[in-house]
């Protein structure tokens, strides 16, 4: 019929055009005089014709077009159909039309390829040779079955019903990959296999009944179905120069979750360092798919200069607000009847869901039979470590006595992950715990008390159960690959679990603070970082005419006047995002960087086709940009000698360099007076995070190294101050605390130093700003540290015993 219908819009509208109208155009150019006397003549039933045969044929050579070009992209983008959807309304039939003639012929030939459609009924075994129960040396051979009821055949199903254990599927998928199948395709994902292609399977000696797969009832309205596993649909792909790992579709507000958490994790992370131990190299490890999220949202939340990113693509799309409020009702509906998702998108719709709904708990816990939760994850590793919050139990009942038996916080949402109870009992109760309200349920397969959607392999929700889900109808799901699940998950307990970091209460602190603890093992068998020799003078005698400040906000200043270098005129704002990102970069390398390190540290993840020719019209902008914004005989700001670019130190003045510059006479000398010199240096010149506001994957370990840098030197500090001049250590440490405010030891030390200063009182105010501190990282103090508190004035109040008070002599 489709093709039928397709013949006839290529070639019968044309004949029936020519055969019953005629040409509609004059056979010779119109005069002005013919044209005036037929816009002033009344309109005849032939001109109507005419004028309307005119547009037929326009249309006609229009749907010629989007049908051309509907192939093209059909051919070019194999593996990714659902791009040739993307157009407007002849694109859509043309896609229509061609998608059905196309699906017709490949699914008859791959039933014939597959020896007929008796080889392959539902309900008897499709292998060629028999599995024996004894011989385990012969080679067996599987082939995939047709859909039944919208369930696909997956290697997972394949390895359950032929091996008896479903997690052996990559045993099955070693043996065939790469393996030619009937019709010369091969396969090259283990999530795209279809109707009638053979599979062999690892030998077994286990007899394994083979049952058909399991049933699903279809939606209300059915849809059709590529041939992909509903257990690793295969989402749309990327376009060219896309960031996303394949698969990612997800709102603004997961993004936003995602970049709290992300700072939560890394506050929690630097939480942990103490001061004076010199430790390095134990950053907090960033997934991809969880970099690209925060700075989707970065992206997001900045207006951007258009010409800020004109020839390298970001990649960092997020859903349209229609999709991201279909992905909210969805979660109403989860969580007042319940959801059922069925079709080959399921599973990752199913997935962004739940950690959407994870992002918009405050406490979530999560509640999911371990098989479901190993078919969403992509079936991982044995003893796989979860989040704290997510609990894997036996099975669906399981779960509804766990939901049951558990007496959470009121912030505590219940997010329940299961297949879809298929006995009244579990039915039945499921339906009492929504009616209670409190839990959200996403379950995979259908269900009739609530809501069910059909998810495509587009993700594009083609059916729902009739009633409040048809809203969703039409629209896109937000899904997530497999991967990018378990690396949130990972982010997620990393910015909410326990912290693996508490710092250990020192009984008997060395010379009476725990950051002047002499240094650990760690740090005496580390490698001692190399110094690198100052091979250009940073310092400059005199005023220059620009001030760039890199700690805290950065900021560009200006001096008009080089005979009054208080008088400066900020320039902050004429420069643009990626401008920002190069003068920061050599700011912060002040001997020089070539320029592969520019290109690879700067645009490593947006790499454009010509790289030098990206970074020499960067230089250009940023010199025009400086000369309008200031005057053109500053000089120039970037200087290029020896294949190294580097800012020139006669133009600008950086307040990092002098914090560089004390750190290096710090690691030079031997002398004792001249370390601690470098080292109150290296405080008074430490002004704050490093580029505050700047989300740079380059920046991130150097920022985290300079504070470190400056928390070890007050550390050195408060070694050899603490007995001569407590009061200057207090404050010193008081200082660090900003550098460092969810560092417990700091705020241990500072109440030993204000007991022994006599400032008790101090004390409880301390703790309390503590509290306030970690709860900003959902953390509260450690027993020690409550401890500490309770002894310190304890004594003061004359009520503490022996043993605390000697402990506290010696503290």
């Amino acid at each position: 019929m489709a093709f039928a219908l397709l013949s006839g819009l290529c070639a019968g509208l044309p004949w029936a055009l020519v055969r019953f109208i005629g040409w509609p155009l004059p056979d010779h150019l119109p005069t002005t005089a013919e044209l005036g006397e037929v816009l002033t003549a009344r309109l005849s039933t032939s001109l109507l014709l005419d004028v309307l045969a005119c547009g037929a044929w326009l249309l006609w050579g229009a749907f010629l077009v989007e049908l051309a070009r509907c192939l093209r992209d059909l051919v070019l983008t194999a593996g990714r159909p659902d791009s040739a959807w993307r157009g407007g309304p002849l694109r859509r039939v043309a896609a229509v039309l061609i998608t059905a003639v196309v699906v017709s012929f490949v699914s008859r030939t791959a039933l014939a390829a597959s020896g007929g459609s008796s080889a392959v009924q539902v309900g008897e075994s499709s292998s060629v040779t028999a599995p024996s129960a004894v011989d385990s040396r012969a080679e067996d051979v599987e082939l995939v079955r047709p859909p039944w009821d919208g369930v696909h055949d997956s290697l997972y199903r394949i390895a359950q019903r032929r091996l008896g254990d479903g997690d052996r599927w990559p045993e099955i998928w070693r043996l065939n990959a790469k393996s030619t199948q009937p019709g010369g395709r091969t396969l090259t994902s283990p999530s795209l296999i279809h109707p009638g292609d053979r599979i062999r399977l690892p030998p077994t000696t286990r007899t394994v009944d083979p049952t058909p797969p399991q049933r699903q009832p279809p939606p209300a309205e059915p849809a059709t179905a590529s041939p992909s596993s509903p257990t690793a649909p295969s989402a749309a792909a990327p376009g060219p120069g896309s960031l996303w790992e394949p698969g990612v579709y997800v709102g603004l507000g997961l993004a936003g979750a995602i970049s709290a958490a992300l700072v939560v994790a890394r506050r929690r992370h630097r939480a942990g360092y103490r001061p004076g131990s010199g430790r390095r190299g134990d950053d907090l490890p960033v997934a991809p798919v969880v970099y690209q999220l925060h700075l989707a949202h970065q992206h997001a939340q900045t207006a951007l200069d258009v010409a800020d990113v004109p020839e390298l693509g970001t990649g960092l799309e997020l859903g349209e607000p229609a999709d991201e409020a279909a992905a909210e009702l969805a979660l109403d509906l989860a969580a007042a009847h319940g959801l059922g998702l069925i079709g080959p998108g399921s599973h990752a719709a199913a997935r962004a869901l739940l950690l959407t709904a994870m992002a918009s708990t405050r406490h979530p816990q999560v509640v999911a039979p371990a098989v479901d939760l190993r078919g969403l994850l992509g079936v991982p590793e044995p003893g796989a470590e979860l989040p704290a919050c997510v609990h894997a139990v036996g099975d669906l009942a399981t779960a509804l006595e766990y939901l049951n038996s558990e007496n959470p916080p009121e912030s505590t949402r219940w997010i329940l992950v299961a297949s879809a109870p298929a006995g009244e009992p579990d039915r039945a109760r499921l339906q009492r715990a929504l009616a209670e309200g409190g839990t959200t349920a996403l379950l995979l397969g259908q269900w009739h008390p609530g809501v069910t959607a059909y998810v495509d392999t587009a993700g594009t929700i083609t059916a729902t159960s009739p009633g409040p889900g048809e809203a969703l109808r039409g629209r896109r799901a937000f899904s997530l690959p497999e991967s990018a699940t378990r690396e949130l998950f990972a982010l997620f307990d990393a910015a909410h679990g326990a912290r693996d970091e508490h710092p250990e209460f020192a009984s008997q602190p060395t010379r009476g603070l725990e950051i002047a603890n002499p240094p650990t093992p760690y740090q005496a068998d580390a490698k001692i970082e190399p110094i690198t020799a100052l091979t250009v003078d940073t310092q400059h005698d005199g005023a220059t005419p620009l001030v760039l400040s890199v700690f805290g906000q950065p900021t560009l200043s200006w001096r008009p006047d080089l005979t009054r270098p208080d008088h400066t005129v900020e320039i902050t704002g004429n420069l643009s995002r990626r401008l920002w990102d190069l003068l920061l970069y050599l700011a912060l390398h002040p001997q020089g960087v070539p320029r592969a390190a520019i290109i690879d540290s700067l645009w490593a993840s947006r790499p454009a086709q010509d790289p030098a020719a990206v970074l020499r019209t960067v230089l250009s902008r940023l010199r025009s940009t400086i000369h309008k914004a200031t005057a053109p005989d500053i000089g120039d700001l970037v200087v290029a000698q020896h294949g190294r670019y580097r800012l020139e130190p006669a133009v600008v003045t950086v307040d990092y360099w002098s914090f560089a510059d004390a750190l290096t006479r710090r690691r030079a000398t031997t002398d004792d007076q001249q370390r601690a010199v470098a080292n109150a240096a290296i405080v008074a010149g430490y002004g704050g995070e490093l580029a505050t506001g700047v989300e740079a994957e380059w920046l991130t370990a150097l920022r985290e190294g300079v504070r470190r840098d400056a928390l070890d030197a007050v550390a050195a500090l408060a070694r050899d101050r603490v007995h001569s001049d407590p009061e200057s250590t207090l404050e010193l440490l008081e200082s660090a605390r900003d550098f460092d405010p969810h560092n417990e030891l700091l705020y241990r030390d500072i109440m030993r130093l204000e007991h022994n200063l006599g400032r008790h009182d101090a004390i409880p105010r301390t703790l309390r700003l503590l509290e306030a501190r970690l709860a900003e990282i959902d953390e509260t103090p450690t027993p020690a540290t409550i401890e500490l508190a309770e002894r310190l004035q304890g004594l003061h109040a004359g009520i503490a015993g022996p043993e605390a008070d000697a402990s506290c002599r010696r503290g």
